[in-house]
């Protein structure tokens, strides 16, 4: 069955890196077919959905020239024969109905398993996509892409899954019958679709640039927004609401106008399709009473072939409704499709089957770093040991390569000239997956889920128990607080940790450190955004936690530093001054000494 497949099995092919052969429909419904079977299974029942409602309609026919019309039959004949004709359909309908429901529900399925394999083939793509990818596309573009662009592909799935299979069996099957009934009739009444096909195909490009604008513009706005709701602390303290709502107008403006335009050429379309289709009733219906003057044709063949002839048109309009969505969803299905080939990944292939461990040396020899597509390195020449267990403090001007530095140690982005060890060993040996095991990270901006407070310090170590839970917030002083909330650790901590102060979220992120028990420890301004008092038993309880860790302590507050083993000074991509707080202060001339002065200057 479908949902014994798995997702990341049974669409190998659909994903990779770089294009791959085929268009965006092409592997859309090649997703589709996953499960053969279960598309077999259901093309039956939508097919004998369609053979068990004709007759409803074809039987007019019948009923006109067998039972009607003819003077002599007995009336007693009649009667049992349209009594008959009467009772066929609580015969019938039974079937047409489990028809009818056994098809939806596989339909149902079919669709939501396959959007269900591709949300969680985009979901688990973007857990591989490199740092600089999410930097360069922003979070709106990717929201839009998750949700509105996965919307309309399927929408665009329950229209093939649910509709389009039935309404080209009718529609195949009622042409059939026509031809069958009325060959004459049948060239007449038929000759719209080609007519009405070439139309579609004519305007297809225009159709395609407008739907592509409607999904440029949605992603567009989907940037703003997130911006917006993002920076809307920061509006109202300011009172500048108006210009903020400025700068989005153009967005929705632009937004509505292409929706707009998309949705009136839509309907040109449409009543475009429709006209052919009724003049074509319409000529059909006059050559029918030529035919019938003319004794070529019976009135219950007339009337069966125009009721059949609905079905023919309907089976042609679940094609130009299956066109419509297609065209809606595809500039989103292309979008997806990109994200799926990007090469823009973390390569967490190359993780070894049995990586050493790892005892927090790390060294940087002769690294340079420059971002794809710049020619000016942000680091350059990079020589530094990095014994185990020592604590380092990174300080320098903003955009100097403090964070370029840390994001290369623990690979997030990979050296572009140069080579990273960790214990002597390179990052091929070491294994990706292995070394981010052994490293934590605590920022100025302690990032929670909205979970309870318990999962937010599990998910330094998913397998930890209760108990070492609760033992890692004893130990970073946060137990007390914890215990007080409403429902203690099964608090729910509110989006980004929205519920709770900003200590707070800073001792449970410190828990979560607590519990990982990391090699490598990176604190990226932790106490920038924390009040003095709060700081000083931070720092204690950090002083205690990085005993014998190999730490990287990034600070623009000097007292964060009170305690490292050595300082860095980056400016302009390098290293320009290394050594012991004492060393460097006794530099008079140097940068550490000249930033520390500024700073008890500002005291």
């Amino acid at each position: 069955m479908l949902h014994d497949s798995s997702p990341s099995d049974s669409s190998a092919s659909f994903r990779g890196q770089g294009p791959r052969p085929g268009g965006p429909l092409k592997r859309l419904v090649g997703l589709l077919l996953t499960d053969r079977r279960h598309v077999w299974i259901m093309g039956l029942f939508q097919a004998l959905q369609a053979f068990t409602y004709i007759p409803f309609t074809a039987a007019v026919t019948w009923l006109i020239d067998r039972v009607i019309t003819p003077t002599d039959l007995p009336l007693s004949e009649r009667c049992w024969l349209l009594a008959l004709w009467g009772l066929a359909p609580l015969i019938l309908w039974p079937i047409h109905a489990y028809c009818t429901v056994r098809a939806f529900a596989l339909a149902q399925g079919l669709t939501r398993a396959t959007t269900a394999r591709l949300r969680l083939l985009v979901v688990n793509q973007l857990q591989r996509m490199s740092l600089s990818f999410y930097h360069r596309r922003g979070a709106g573009a990717l929201a839009n892409q998750v949700t509105v662009d996965l919307g309309r592909v399927e929408a665009f799935l329950g229209n093939v899954a649910g509709n389009l299979l039935v309404g080209t069996s009718i529609g195949v099957a009622a042409a059939l019958y026509l031809v069958w009934l009325n060959w004459r009739l049948a060239m007449i009444a038929l000759i719209a679709v080609p007519i009405q096909v070439l139309l579609v195909w004519i305007t297809s490009r225009k159709v395609h640039h407008l739907n592509k604008k409607v999904q440029r513009s949605g992603e567009e706005f989907s940037s703003k927004i997130v911006e917006f709701i993002g920076g809307i602390r920061l509006t109202k303290s300011l009172g500048n609401e108006e210009i903020t709502a400025g700068r989005i107008s153009a967005t929705i403006e632009d937004l509505r106008t292409s929706g707009l335009d998309q949705g009136i050429f839509m309907r040109w379309l449409m009543m475009g399709v429709q006209f052919i289709g009724e003049y074509a009733t319409t000529m059909a219906w006059c050559a029918a009473a030529l035919l019938v003057i003319y004794n070529q044709a019976t009135i219950g063949q007339v009337v069966g072939f125009m009721g059949v002839l609905g079905f023919v048109r309907g089976g042609f309009q679940t094609w130009i409704g299956a066109y419509d969505a297609w065209q809606q969803a595809r500039p989103g299905m292309v979008s997806l499709l990109d994200l799926l080939d990007c090469d823009e990944l973390e390569d967490r292939n190359e993780d070894p089957p049995s990586p050493p461990e790892l005892m927090g040396g790390i060294r940087y020899d002769q690294v340079d770093f420059a971002y794809a597509g710049t020619r000016r390195n942000v680091l350059e020449g990079i020589h530094v040991d990095i014994p185990q267990g020592q604590r380092v403090g990174l300080v320098g001007e903003a955009g100097a390569g403090k964070s370029t530095f840390l994001d290369l140690a623990m690979g997030f982005i990979r050296p572009t000239a140069g080579l990273l060890t960790y214990d002597g060993h390179p990052l091929s040996v070491v294994g990706l997956r292995h070394l981010r095991k052994s490293c934590a990270i605590m920022g100025q901006e302690a990032f929670l889920w909205n979970v309870s407070v318990r999962e937010n310090i599990r998910f330094g170590r998913p397998d930890a128990s209760d108990a070492e839970v609760e033992d890692a917030a004893h130990q970073t002083q946060a137990h007390r607080f914890i215990i007080a909330l409403e429902s203690g650790y099964d608090t729910l901590c509110g989006e980004r940790g929205g519920k709770l102060s900003g200590g707070q979220r800073q001792r449970i992120a410190l828990a979560r450190l607590f519990l990982r028990q990391p090699k490598f420890v990176v604190l990226d301004e932790p106490t920038s955004a924390l009040d003095l008092e709060t700081e000083a038993r931070l720092l204690a309880d950090l002083d205690g936690f990085c005993q014998g860790r190999t730490t990287f302590i990034v600070a623009h507050r000097l007292t964060t530093l009170r305690a490292v083993d050595r300082i860095l000074v980056f400016s302009q991509g390098r290293i320009v001054e290394d050594g012991t707080p004492a060393d460097l202060l006794s530099r008079p001339d140097g940068w550490f000494a000249r930033l520390s002065a500024l700073a008890h200057g500002a005291k």
